[in-house]
């Protein structure tokens, strides 16, 4: 878990208490933001893991594998080499 999905979690526990301020509205405005990149992110780097399943590219699956771990922890994946 991504410390932006905690925050969006506190945000939403707040919320449920009492009106959320100004700064804490685009606060989570933010935090919805970057989660919608990283579940974009997460679904394209499925797809392309079974694609290489499909092919049997053990290569490209092992690089999907290693995205995959790279945006779990760091909420994104370095440019792609070509």
């Amino acid at each position: 878990m991504l410390p932006v999905h905690e925050r969006l979690a506190e945000l939403f526990i707040i919320s449920g208490k009492r009106a959320l301020t100004s700064d804490e509205e685009a606060e989570q405005q933010q935090c919805l933001q970057v989660n919608a990149r990283y579940c974009w992110e997460m679904a394209r780097l499925k797809n392309e893991a079974l694609l290489a399943g499909l092919t049997d590219d053990a290569g490209w699956d092992q690089e999907i594998a290693a995205q995959m771990f790279e945006l779990r922890t760091t909420g994104r994946v370095a440019k792609r080499r070509k």
